[in-house]
């Protein structure tokens, strides 16, 4: 007797979603930031974190003024729903009802690194996505240099061989203006250190959900 072939379902599940955003055309925005950015560096100090050298502003960014602030703004706005919008297609959460009354309170910081400086591995507890905007880029194909480096989250992936190596595996980054990067905030990660005198600029932030 010949059996019936089994039902089949191969689903991916524990999926962790990074978002990226290529934005064309963004020299203009991407010089005013640059300028604004620079003048704060010369008169603020900087509030270290993560950051090992370079500067690190407060995070009140979105609270400065001007166009390209105002319109940085509203992309963190858009692919935050994005990912949302992402996140409820996950088959964790198939036929949960998407949020009630509410939005994301989003903080914002400029970082300006320069040679040798990074950021040593962390995360960022007590929000739900962070991410990272780029106005200027040091780095190349051959270098780490400056590249964006995120770690799977699952401990001990890596301690035995899958065919396909899907597990433990990094991703990395490589910072090109105009380009924007959300994850979780609690995917632990780090920047490699910079290799060039020429400042390598982003806008970090972080978001939470806050219920009405």
């Amino acid at each position: 007797m010949t059996s019936s072939p089994p039902t089949r379902q191969i689903a991916p599940v524990f999926a962790t979603l990074i978002g990226k955003f290529q934005y064309p055309s963004t020299e203009h925005i991407n010089a005013e930031l640059k300028q604004l950015i620079l003048e704060r560096e010369r008169i603020t100090p900087s509030d270290d974190f993560a950051n090992l050298g370079g500067w690190h502003s407060p995070s009140d960014f979105l609270e400065w003024p001007g166009n390209a602030v105002a319109t940085l703004r509203s992309w963190i706005s858009d692919n935050l729903g994005q990912m949302t919008a992402a996140t409820y297609q996950l088959p964790e959460v198939q036929g949960r009802p998407m949020p009630g009354r509410g939005g994301f309170m989003v903080h914002a910081w400029a970082n300006v690194s320069r040679r040798g400086n990074y950021h040593r591995m962390h995360n960022h507890p007590s929000s739900a996505w962070s991410g990272c905007y780029y106005v200027t880029s040091s780095s190349n194909a051959n270098s780490l240099a400056g590249v964006l480096e995120l770690y799977d989250p699952r401990p001990f992936t890596e301690m035995i061989f899958t065919p396909g190596t899907p597990y433990g595996q990094r991703i990395l980054v490589r910072p090109v203006p105009g380009l924007m990067v959300l994850f979780p905030s609690w995917l632990y990660h780090f920047v490699h250190p910079c290799d060039s005198d020429e400042p390598r600029i982003s806008i970090a932030f972080n978001a939470n959900w806050k219920s009405q």
